[in-house]
């Protein structure tokens, strides 16, 4: 290290303690809206992670590159996300009753001008999950068939009540997965894939609702059910005309697939870099 740099690292940690001295421990987060406070974390920990990594690189005995914690949740969510696809891809109209819970991939094939970036490619269009029947249960029958009913049922019947798509144009992966694990394999999925139904995306979502009676809310219609019109109880008259029209709705889906363009899945493998 040369005298500059010795100089810089010094004038840092003094810039550093002279900074950290004149904070408050307290804030009064009432004068910050939730949206700027999520702002200002984000940077936080961005800051936080360049500091370590200059650490670190002040450390004679060099850090590993990969740490592999078979503990860590996120560890055994990218496992069981890419087990999933190694799973081999079904049309959804094979899928016969089975006992489970754990995740799943719908994916689609057809020509609906909205989706064509991702038609016939391995992007699922929607990823979830099917928490099991008992909470602590230890084989696939005490899950009860939870897996099945969700995606297979559930799902199945939503798309074909909607009356531009075609249940014919969609197929499915889906894996048993032992209770208590589902949860951060879907998250990896939906990191990984930005499924454009998932509700985490803000574009299209409603697909994964539950119907809903006009005597007991009104609601406004979803971009899913706006997008794809047919299922009854979220065309009631309860339920209130989404703001964005379809067009505008496809225009974001475009700009979507625009900034998160379809995975090569062969690039996929196991990776857990510090």
């Amino acid at each position: 290290m040369t005298v500059k740099e010795n100089h810089s690292l010094e004038s840092l940690v003094k810039h550093l303690d002279s900074l950290l001295s004149t904070l408050p421990t307290n804030y009064d987060l009432s004068k910050f809206s939730e949206t700027k406070l999520k702002a200002i974390r984000i940077k936080l920990a961005n800051y936080s992670s360049v500091l370590l990594k200059i650490s670190r690189n002040l450390d004679k005995i060099k850090h590993p590159q990969v740490i592999f914690d078979p503990s860590d949740p996120r560890v055994v969510g990218k496992l069981i996300g890419l087990t999933l696809i190694e799973q081999p891809r079904i049309s959804m109209t094979a899928v016969t009753p089975f006992y489970g819970s754990g995740i799943y991939a719908i994916y689609y094939k057809g020509n609906f001008k909205a989706y064509r970036p991702i038609s016939e490619t391995n992007n699922p269009i929607y990823v979830g999950k099917a928490d099991p029947q008992v909470l602590d249960a230890k084989t696939p029958q005490e899950q009860g068939d939870k897996l099945y009913g969700r995606f297979a049922k559930d799902h199945a019947k939503s798309i074909m009540s909607a009356s531009n798509i075609d249940i014919a144009d969609f197929d499915c992966r889906y894996l048993v997965v032992k209770s208590a694990w589902q949860k951060t394999a879907e998250d990896y999925l939906i990191d990984i894939f930005k499924p454009i139904w998932n509700n985490e995306m803000g574009i299209c979502y409603g697909f994964g609702k539950h119907g809903d009676s006009h005597l007991t809310r009104g609601n406004t219609r979803s971009p899913w059910d706006t997008l794809h019109p047919g299922r009854l109880w979220a065309t009631s008259e309860g339920n209130k005309p989404n703001p964005k029209s379809p067009a505008e709705i496809s225009a974001e889906i475009a700009e979507h697939f625009k900034k998160y363009p379809p995975v090569d899945i062969s690039t996929l493998a196991i990776s857990f870099s510090t």
